[in-house]
């Protein structure tokens, strides 16, 4: 699998920071401005996220996935449905047949490439590497203890903000060997978190927007089963 996809369709899971350069962007440095009085405080609306998938068992959303890989130049966009039940399990299903799937399930990550006819599985079952970048589409997690939080700048605001939500930044406090930062665009209101981006070693970013979003459905475990197909390749990580 070349670097370039793996990091695409592993949410930064599977990349290096091999070939990391310094990142220029505003979202490893400190705000530009300061957060407009009518903005929650940071912790506050974290807080809020936690609290509103707390309240949640599993989640069903489309989604659009924009990866965009600086040393390279390259913008990919694709789509699919996310598929989501406690504790710890997800799917991502993409709508292109030639493009990767993942299950997820305590233990393991599977990518089922269907092109090549691989699967590639990595036990997540003790990395916090998983639960690191998408821990808030869980709840139950300490989300404060875990990430330094605050507003993001505007000039991140004005990139991928929604009109109507919030923008807040999150960087894990103990250095993390996949991902650097978290952008979270949260519904003020609610919580809910209706688009988030992450920021890669290698300083490549996947940014997320869900859409039909779908509470509480009350999805069966068979729908996060997996089994390598007939004809498929799998090698362990």
């Amino acid at each position: 699998m070349e670097l370039l996809n793996t990091c695409l369709f592993s949410f930064g899971l599977l990349c290096t920071a091999a070939d990391a350069s310094a990142l220029t962007e505003a979202a490893a440095k400190p705000a530009a401005t300061e957060a407009p009085a009518k903005k929650l405080k940071a912790s506050a609306l974290l807080a809020r996220v936690q609290a509103f998938y707390d309240g949640t068992t599993d989640m069903q959303a489309a989604f659009k996935q924009t990866y965009r890989h600086q040393v390279y130049g390259t913008k990919t966009v694709t789509k699919g449905q996310l598929s989501l039940k406690k504790p710890g399990r997800m799917v991502w299903d993409y709508e292109g047949k030639a493009d990767p799937d993942f299950y997820v399930t305590d233990e393991t990550l599977w990518v089922v490439e269907h092109d090549t006819r691989q699967v590639v599985s990595q036990n997540v079952s003790n990395n916090s590497s998983l639960s690191g970048a998408m821990k808030f589409l869980f709840g139950g997690q300490k989300l404060i203890q875990d990430f330094w939080v605050r507003n993001a700048s505007q000039k991140l605001h004005k990139r991928f903000g929604i009109p109507g939500h919030q923008a807040i930044e999150l960087k894990p406090k103990k250095k993390n060997p996949h991902f650097k930062t978290l952008l979270l665009i949260v519904d003020k209101s609610s919580g809910r978190v209706d688009s988030f981006v992450i920021r890669n070693q290698d300083n490549s970013i996947n940014h997320f927007v869900l859409t039909d979003i779908k509470l509480n459905v009350g999805l069966g475990d068979e729908a996060f089963a997996y089994k390598v197909p007939s004809g498929y390749v799998e090698t362990k990580q």
